[in-house]
């Protein structure tokens, strides 16, 4: 049977810190994990040991073969999926998986199969997974097969250098020099270091490789590692150093030699962004696809005889594995360039995700990554901030933010001047791209809503049924006359489009003639449908203008120079057709693309800007120099094309020598050619856009329209679809995302589709549907904390992470059944005292590693265990070597300091933490019992309220008349302790009648106000504006007063602003946006209104207790809705719904007698009232 659990059989689970573990493994979709080692042995077996063993072969091509039956079964399922629809009754699901044939990999664990096929029924079952009943579970199955495959049985390749307390320096040099030396175990053939091109070649003249397989360096270090001599010499290598002899130890030396012997100073480098002294992050690769780093890296490795030609691919794939996970990705789109905030995202997201798995980057796709890396980035804030450091220093030196001596010296105030600029970067290309993106105007839109307007909806407005009056012709009225009445039948919709409300018309249908009685049909539809076509190609114009300005600054450093410093010419290359007698001529083709020529920066350079291939790129000189033949009546000519006279293209013969880096995105020069293409263009004067814009019938009106459309559609690149998936796309649909010029990725509305129906239709969304996608990856960047307790641990080369086991776990009772108790222990390396997990085998003291269950490393000297629960923490900010002379490096997320736990509370956990935000109660391994313990405790609260029924209301002042606010408030104050304000989101009325009473809730003697759509942002601790400050479209901020001007001015008279979000249990930001609770369903709704009003509730009640206070909330929480009691009811308070009312000066308040909300239905249901009391507010 196959182990699907990270630990020996026969372990206990790794459980979260405040449970006790369960005597069984389970076995869900959410711990499909790698197989774990198995067994430990004394460091003191012989030198070489035999070959007929070969230590921990089987266990690791167990291991590949596993995956390689997950993969197998998630590509028949798919399949199975395929061929069912979604009605399909379970027990035609079991059917079918019963009767699906499925081969197993020989050497798996499924020993049993092997060489044969058994059927997915049997296999599912006997490897203890859920057996699916629906097809969309067939498809979570598959989906989840898929993600664990892509988790690398040996990780990152780091091997000894990833354990959680690395090899110290001492330690790599004595690997490094026992593998350079190491010889094959019968001694008869050459070393290591007699092997030219290094220990990669060694083994590989070992363990000859197949044909074909030097393309893939994956398969490659399989192969390597997994051979009998890798298997061997690993083995050896482990003796020497005396470690842990675990069934992966051999794998671990061996990837560590493997490292060390391509670079010795790979862990005691400075420079953050270097291997083996190449500098990745160099201003030569700046605007370059990813994948040509990787490639000039081999060629590197291969010059400096690092090793040869032949592995140099998987030698660059070794050294990168850890430090530069993003550029392995494959299928990465060529717009993806290194320094560029597209690359930002993707870094950031490949840092993330490895933060979690290890190693599973470099088997994924972009689409892949990017799928992921909403969730991941939520998964460890503290990961995903040092990744977003990381990557800022390259980006803001790249981009000309940052000179090289503010991105080299981790200064916060240099990381913010950065993290501002990119937002804002960011931001000027988020409306843009909505602006390229927008729809055009609509003529018949147009028409229809004015009609609608006047006419009201139950009206054929499109049926032909109305004819003019009298279609009679004066004689002397040309037949072809443009303005003769017009013959035939038209509709309503014709009739506005065309504007032909001059002529009388009559009709047959009574529902026309009912409508039309007494009201014109004069609509003005021309003059709005013009306003909106200017305002749209206005629109159009600076979106592209944003556009070239973007695509400038992703070019390497040295185009960016020529084009920021040069002289510049511009030049056209339209298509001219002559005139008769072949003299004169007239614009027949208009060449989009606009050729510009610079000199005097480096040299001279002639470019083609490329708005529709998205590109600029270096074309030959001739192109400007060499006349095209003329083609019968058409000529090419070579046109110079003078810009606007306000811009200097002139050459910059002040810049300094070398050249400085040019801020190309926001550079006066970059405006000015962006404004050259787009002038260039001459949008308005094109033939479609006259045509659309002047008086036509309506035939032509419509082809026009349609004219205008099509014209930008075929000019502007729309977004287009990402691949997702190799090797046949076998999951195609698992993943819908698109890219746009701006190389943002959205999730297309494809990812809530059915997976059948999503491949096909991602390039041809509208506009309208792709607005309603998100952006993925990060965006802008919230405030950074970079010092905070994040910095490297090195003392004598050795670091520490905080992914060993805690304290408090200890405390807990987790123990390893296979080594006996794990303890925490200090030890000496060098000069200090350092404290990690440990674990007692064959009288040796080991470092313990939690994730993997297993010890590892030599025995540590005169370890001491420790009893207490709060030990001295190490400085978490110490140098990495004893010459203080290495700087901290915030791209390395598994260097951290081991600290104590928070762990869960004993009592219920809302009122326990009084709704505040607790980072360690959400980590990967804590977060799953945290919000276990808050469902189980919010359940438990909902049933004993069905049982006992809900608090006593108090009593609801009687209003008879109108009063003001003021009084309201006065009143309701004096019945209860709290007021609960309902709003409409899409209202600003709660606003201003919060920010003009601030005077009366202070004299009422209110302490707090509470936020809804408002959170505790954990890292570093802030509060977050996650909805609030916007009004219900979440695009239109609010206004006098906005959400920050409203809470300084309560903070000013001393009331407390406090959020009832939290960032995780009501909000699900660590779920992609398609897991969580959909507003739009019932379910959805109701879920919402559940876990939001429980925790507000319990948030509200234990920060105020006999306090009076305010809580801002949506009216579906404001009292009961859909059977779930609102905060009103849950504490005791008034509820009272604020809203707009048309035709009131001021505002009042008054309670609305006779018209309830239906407490079980959704709010406004049936023109129920929502509301103990009602506050109304002129708009």
């Amino acid at each position: 049977m196959t182990n699907l659990d990270t630990r020996p059989s026969g372990q206990l689970p790794p459980t979260p810190y405040s449970y006790h573990p369960s005597l069984q493994p389970e076995r869900s979709l959410s711990t499909l994990q790698g197989t774990a080692t198995n067994g430990v042995d004394s460091a003191g077996a012989p030198l070489h040991p035999n070959p007929n063993e070969s230590p921990g072969t089987g266990g690791f091509k167990q291991q590949l073969a596993d995956q390689q039956n997950f993969r197998t079964l998630a590509r028949e399922l798919i399949e199975l999926a395929r061929c069912l629809d979604e009605t399909v009754p379970p027990h035609a699901i079991l059917t079918a998986l019963k009767a699906t044939p499925m081969s197993v990999a020989p050497g798996s664990t499924s020993s049993d199969e092997a060489g044969s096929s058994t059927t997915l029924e049997n296999y599912i079952a006997t490897n203890g997974l859920p057996l699916p009943d629906s097809r969309s579970s067939l498809t979570e199955l598959a989906n989840a097969l898929i993600d664990r495959a892509l988790e690398h049985p040996l990780g990152n390749f780091g091997g000894a250098l990833s354990w959680p307390l690395p090899l110290n320096t001492d330690e790599q040099q004595r690997l490094r020099l026992n593998a350079m030396y190491h010889k094959h175990h019968l001694g008869d053939k050459r070393s290591v270091v007699q092997s030219k091109g290094g220990l990669l070649e060694f083994l590989r003249y070992e363990a000859p490789l197949l044909e074909g397989v030097l393309n893939d360096p994956i398969k490659v270090l399989e192969a390597l590692v997994g051979s009998a001599q890798g298997q061997l010499m690993g083995a050896a290598l482990q003796q020497r150093m005396n470690g842990a002899r675990t069934e992966d130890s051999a794998n671990d030396y061996l990837m560590a030699a493997m490292i060390l012997q391509l670079d010795p100073q790979y862990f005691t480098e400075t420079h953050p962004n270097k291997v083996a002294g190449f500098d990745v992050s160099s201003d030569a690769h700046w605007g370059k696809p990813l994948s040509t780093i990787v490639d000039d890296l081999s060629t590197y490795l291969s010059d400096i005889d690092k090793t040869s030609t032949e592995m140099a691919k998987t030698a660059a794939h070794l050294l990168l594995s850890m430090k530069a996970p993003e550029l392995l990705i494959k299928d990465v789109p060529g717009t993806v360039v290194y320094g560029s905030a597209a690359w930002v995202r993707l870094a950031v997201a490949a840092a993330s995700i490895e933060a979690q798995t290890p190693g599973k980057v470099q088997n994924m796709t972009f689409a892949q990554v990017m799928a992921e890396a909403d969730s991941a980035g939520l998964a460890d804030l503290s990961a995903t901030q040092n990744a977003q450091i990381a990557a800022l220093r390259v980006w803001g030196l790249a981009n000309g933010i940052l000179s090289p001596a503010q991105a080299g010296r981790y200064n916060t105030a240099d990381i913010e001047v950065a993290r501002n600029a990119f937002n804002q970067q960011t931001l000027d290309q988020v409306e843009a791209s909505s602006l390229i993106q927008a729809e055009m105007p609509s003529r018949k839109d147009i028409a229809l809503a004015r009609l609608k307007e006047r006419f009201g909806e139950d009206v054929p407005f499109e049926e032909k049924l109305l004819k003019v009056y009298d279609t009679k012709q004066p004689f002397a009225q040309p037949v072809y006359d443009p303005n003769r009445a017009p013959a035939g039948l038209f509709s309503l919709l014709d009739i506005a489009m065309s504007g032909l409300h001059n002529y009388d018309w009559i009709s047959q249908d009574k529902r026309i003639n009912t409508a039309l009685q007494g009201k014109s049909l004069k609509f003005d539809v021309k003059a709005e449908f013009d306003y909106q076509l200017a305002q749209a190609i206005d629109d159009k114009k600076k979106g592209i203008g944003v556009a070239i300005k973007h695509m400038i600054a992703q070019l390497p450093l040295a185009d960016r120079q020529n084009l920021e410093y040069g002289q510049l010419e511009f030049y056209q290359l339209d298509t001219y057709r002559l005139g008769t007698g072949f003299t004169g001529r007239t614009l027949e083709t208009k060449n989009e693309k606009l050729y510009v020529k610079a000199s005097g920066a480096n040299g001279d350079a002639v470019y083609e800007l490329d708005l529709k291939r998205q590109s600029i790129t270096q074309v030959d000189d001739n192109d400007l120099t060499r006349e095209r033949q003329r083609n019968g009546s058409l000529v090419y000519p070579i046109q110079k094309f003078t810009p606007p006279a306000h811009a200097d293209f002139s050459q910059n013969t002040q810049a300094e020598v070398p050249l400085p880096t040019p801020s190309s995105f926001t550079s006066a020069r970059t405006k000015a050619i962006a404004d050259a293409f787009v002038e260039h263009l001459d949008i308005d004067n094109r033939y479609v856009i006259k045509q659309a814009k002047g008086a036509s019938t309506f035939d032509r009106q419509m082809d026009a329209e349609w004219g205008v459309t099509h014209f930008f559609l075929d000019f502007i690149p729309l977004r287009s679809a990402i691949r997702n998936l190799r090797n046949g796309d076998y999951l195609d649909g698992a993943i819908d995302l698109v890219m746009d010029i701006f190389s943002f990725v959205t999730a297309g509305l494809g990812a809530a589709a059915k997976a059948a129906k999503i491949a096909t239709k991602a390039v041809s969304l509208s506009n309208k549907a792709l607005h309603l996608s998100k952006i993925v990856g990060t965006t802008v960047i919230s405030e950074l904390n970079p010092l905070s307790g994040v910095g490297d641990l090195l003392v004598g080369g050795t670091r520490l992470v905080s992914k060993g086991i805690t304290k408090a776990k200890i405390a807990a009772g987790l123990t390893s059944p296979t080594y006996g108790t794990v303890t925490w222990s200090s030890f000496k390396v060098g000069d200090r005292t350092l404290e990690t997990s440990t674990v007692l085998v064959n009288g040796k003291t080991y470092a313990y590693d939690p994730v993997k269950r297993r010890p590892y490393g030599s025995p540590l000297a005169q370890p001491d265990v420790l009893d207490t629960l709060s030990p001295k923490s190490p400085d978490t900010h110490s140098p990495r070597q004893s010459n203080r002379r290495h700087r901290y490096n915030p791209m390395n997320t598994d260097a951290r300091p081991i600290r104590l736990a928070e762990p869960l509370p004993k009592g219920a956990y809302v009122e326990s933490l009084k709704g505040t935000f607790e980072p360690d109660h959400f980590k990967p391994h804590t977060k799953m019992a945290t919000k276990e313990k808050f469902n189980k405790e919010m359940r438990e609260s909902y049933e004993a309220l069905d049982e006992t029924g809900l608090p006593p209301r108090p009593v609801i002042p009687s209003v008879p008349e109108p009063i003001t606010v003021q009084e309201t408030f006065v009143k309701s104050f004096k019945a209860s302790n709290g007021v609960v304000l309902g709003e409409s989101h899409k209202e600003m009325a709660s606003f201003k009648v919060l920010f003009e009473n601030i005077d009366t809730l202070k004299k009422q003697g209110v302490k707090k106000v509470y936020f809804e759509g408002f959170i505790e942002f954990p890292c570093p601790k802030s509060f977050l504006d996650d909805g609030i400050g916007f009004l219900g479209d979440g695009k239109t901020k609010r206004t006098d007063p906005t959400f920050k001007e409203l809470c300084e001015e309560l903070q000013a008279n001393d009331i407390q602003v406090i959020p009832l979000d939290h960032f995780y249990l009501t909000r699900h930001k660590d779920l992609p946006r398609h897991l969580r609770p959909q507003l739009t369903t019932p379910i959805g709704t109701k879920t919402r209104l559940e876990e939001f009003n429980y925790f507000a509730s319990e948030t509200i009640l234990a920060n105020s207790g006999t306090e009076k206070w305010v809580a801002l909330v949506g009216n579906s929480h404001m009292n009961t809705s859909e059977n779930v009691p609102g905060l009103a009811e849950l504490t005791g308070a008034i509820g009272i719904a604020v809203s707009n009312k048309a035709g009131i000066q001021g505002a009042y308040g008054t309670k609305v007698v006779g018209r309830p909300q239906n407490k079980k239905k959704p709010v406004g249901f049936d023109g129920g009232v929502p509301g103990d009391l009602q506050i109304y507010v002129q708009p």
